[in-house]
């Protein structure tokens, strides 16, 4: 708990119930001017409550007690294309590019690049053969942060949105 301070403290209460929480995520949830976000993010890095990952178009702010290693995982779940994709490996443990196409119902050039992502952010790994096949890189720790993750209705439809146009 932080002392004398109701801002950083509400701004602290966004980021550790939402993991992973975005700059404007937390504007919009606390209501927050820019600047006094900014202002306390600033502070709250600096004594070591949050640990902000910087993207480059995107922040992601973390409590610093979250294991960094789990940080692309955490951001994966948070976009709805990365996430059905990580929920059906969880379901099936592995698959192809034609069955995760199928499953989330998205353009062939939307999943290929959506996995071709989530390899670079080590969040899944190729399986060579042919056809080649999908799986996750640490099934335990996925299905671990999904069950711990509590996404909102109204990030849902944002991450929807930004889903579109950002990748990490």
């Amino acid at each position: 708990m932080i002392r004398g301070n109701v801002k950083k403290q509400a701004i602290l209460n966004v980021v550790e119930e939402n993991p992973g929480v975005g700059f404007l995520d937390v504007h919009k949830i606390t209501g927050f001017g820019h600047g006094v976000i900014s202002h306390h993010l600033a502070m709250l890095e600096k004594e070591g409550f949050v640990r902000i990952n910087r993207g480059k178009q995107k922040i992601w702010i973390f409590g610093s007690h979250l294991d960094p290693n789990e940080d692309n995982i955490r951001i994966a779940l948070r976009k709805e294309t990365c996430k059905k994709i990580l929920v059906y490996l969880l379901n099936f443990n592995r698959a192809d590019f034609n069955q995760l196409q199928k499953a989330i119902d998205k353009s062939s050039g939307t999943t290929s690049i959506t996995l071709k992502k989530l390899i670079e952010h080590q969040v899944i790994k190729v399986i060579h053969g042919f056809p080649k096949k999908y799986t996750l890189e640490d099934f335990e720790k996925t299905s671990h942060i999904l069950e711990m993750m509590d996404v909102s209705y109204s990030d849902k439809l944002k991450d929807r949105f930004a889903d579109t146009f950002s990748y990490f």
